[in-house]
């Protein structure tokens, strides 16, 4: 039983986070979204099918229902997305569907995400997309319970989404390139806690006319909209 828990750990919430891009421009793999780690980072949740449709957790702040999830991430999840939850686990490298980045969320209210998540822990790569793209995370509905999928993700939401989403982010980095015709800003920057680790990515800039005085090399602080997803201020600095 303990070795088949193990095994299990390999891969549970494997694919917490979502599988198509919407709202940043050209952020697919081999485009303008690089992270400095084997993890997968997009920018929005996949719709659940109608039967997760209605599901909606009561847990979010339960200090009980975190710490009953805490073991639970520690003997399923750990292995695969690491002590920081960023998918740098040990059995991460070489998966061919890479561990999610937990700190990476889009979960804005109570009720709004919830039932991506508990379909994505409850069906793991059993179910299209994710299957094709190669996920071997299980279906945990047949090793936890529903009170122990809510639990763990309890925890996950309290320990690495540091709670809900905030209405916008702001962020330092160094522009790569400046796309007009796009309204797109490429730029490496740091980690932007509880919203996108350190990576290179395009993003939406709304308006425009923001785009106007950049070029590539410049230092810049910028300001996300998370719900429109587009940079909507933004702030040259001096070198």
């Amino acid at each position: 039983m303990e070795r088949k828990a193990l095994v299990l750990g390999l891969f549970l919430l494997m694919a917490l986070l979502p599988v198509r891009e919407e709202g940043f421009a050209d952020t697919r793999p081999g485009k303008h979204a690089h992270t400095e780690e084997h993890t997968h980072q997009h920018d929005t949740w996949e719709t659940p099918p109608p039967t997760y449709a209605g599901a909606q957790s009561t847990r979010w702040g339960d200090s009980a229902a975190v710490t009953r999830g805490e073991p639970l991430f520690q003997t399923y999840c750990m292995v695969c997305h690491g002590t920081d939850g960023k998918g740098t686990g040990p059995a991460a490298t070489g998966l061919p569907h890479a561990p999610a980045d937990l700190t990476h969320h889009f979960h804005y209210s109570p009720g709004d995400g919830d039932a991506y998540l508990f379909w994505r822990v409850s069906e793991g790569g059993e179910v299209e997309p994710f299957r094709s793209m190669q996920s071997v995370m299980p279906a945990f509905k047949t090793v936890l319970t529903e009170d122990q999928r809510w639990d763990v993700l309890a925890y996950v939401h309290a320990k690495f989404h540091g709670g809900f989403l905030p209405k916008s982010v702001t962020g330092e980095g160094t522009v790569i390139a400046v796309v007009p015709a796009s309204e797109e800003l490429v730029v490496k920057h740091g980690d932007i806690k509880g919203f996108m680790g350190p990576m290179t990515m395009g993003y939406k800039v709304n308006p425009a006319s923001l785009l106007k005085l950049l070029k590539a090399g410049d230092t810049v602080r910028f300001t996300i909209d998370t719900k429109r997803k587009a940079i909507v201020t933004l702030e040259k600095l001096k070198p």
